[in-house]
């Protein structure tokens, strides 16, 4: 059995729950029992689309070893399981205490050093082994880089060409955009002369609460188009010829493809990720919201016009990013884990 601990919800999107969702299916696809713990109910309806097994456990994401009282007995009756924990809030206190019963892994996106675990995953761009250099846990391995970048099975070997011209726009800001920056980027690219006549393929969030205005831009707007809950994903990215996102697990998606992107962040958990690609000179860098506010969003509209008239550029992207994420890297994580349990 492989039991994941992972925070899904509102406040803080779908990124954990989606990454381990494409980790789950290459763990069932080599015959291994997965089940979700989860502390509410938030992201019930993304497993049960997805077929997948879960158990809430009740608690509040912030404050997880409340949940240890109960959880606890759980899996001292569980034999030959692995538990692989993605939460920003799980503690040392409750790595530990799990450990106790079977081996303990970590989703590390922070580049946190000393975690009680067997193994670390940290899949950004940035990631290496100086992050860890000063663990002090011998008994941790590591595994780092964009190799593991746990993208669903539709990412891999996607066939993409970089047209002549610029047509369609794909535009996505994550599980949740507080600050309706999708509607700003549309709303400047569309009062812009150079940019108003593209297609944009806009992409909201489960957790987006101004999809509202985002469908009524679409009715004004005949060439946007508002996609929720996307089941084809790598499709969509497919027919489109330039990528605007923020910064977290989309880019590599769309590195996958080979979409040339136009990145830019407005949570700070995003800033290291989209600075690893930029520092590897493999997209154009829209900027940081919370220091620049609506400057970001003129920046980014520049930067689809940059991107419309230079058709070499795009070119270099694209082989960029696809030499970076091959798409495996869910069944390379599977694997390890099932390792895990075989060494138990």
């Amino acid at each position: 059995m492989i039991w994941i601990r992972a925070d899904g919800g509102k406040e803080i999107g779908i990124g954990h729950v989606m990454r381990c969702l494409s980790i789950a299916d290459a763990l069932r696809g080599m015959g291994e029992q997965v089940c979700f713990l989860l502390a509410d109910s938030s992201a019930v309806p993304l497993l049960e689309r997805q077929e997948q097994e879960y158990r809430i456990l009740n608690s509040s994401y912030q404050h997880p070893e409340e949940e240890l009282k109960e959880l606890l007995p759980l899996l001292a009756k569980s034999r030959d399981s692995v538990f692989l924990a993605d939460s920003y809030y799980i503690t040392d206190t409750y790595l530990r205490r799990v450990r106790d019963h079977m081996p303990v892994c970590y989703m590390d996106d922070r580049g946190i050093s000393g975690l009680p675990v067997d193994l670390l995953i940290n899949y950004n761009i940035s990631a290496d082994v100086s992050l860890y250099e000063c663990s002090g846990d011998e008994g941790t391995s590591y595994l780092l880089g964009t190799e593991y970048a746990p993208l669903r099975r539709e990412f891999q070997e996607v066939p993409y060409q970089v047209r002549e011209q610029v047509r369609r726009v794909l535009l996505t800001t994550g599980g949740s955009d507080k600050y309706n920056l999708a509607g700003k980027i549309l709303e400047e690219a569309l009062a812009n002369e150079e940019t108003q006549n593209l297609e944009y393929c806009v992409v909201s969030g489960a957790y987006n609460e101004y999809l509202p205005a985002l469908l009524e831009i679409g009715k004004r707007h005949p060439r946007v188009q508002v996609f929720s809950n996307v089941t084809d994903m790598s499709e969509l990215m497919r027919i489109c010829d330039i990528a605007v996102t923020a910064g977290g697990s989309t880019m590599y998606e769309l590195s996958s493809v080979g979409v040339p992107i136009i990145c830019f962040s407005y949570v700070d958990n995003q800033e290291k990720i989209v600075e690893g690609f930029r520092n590897r000179d493999i997209v154009c860098f829209g900027g940081d919201y919370l220091r620049q506010g609506h400057q970001m969003v003129r920046d980014v509209t520049d930067h689809i016009q940059l991107l419309c008239r230079d058709v070499e550029m795009r070119k270099i992207y694209s082989k960029r990013q696809k030499a970076l994420v091959d798409g495996r890297g869910a069944t390379r994580i599977a694997e390890r884990l099932c390792q895990l349990i075989e060494v138990e």
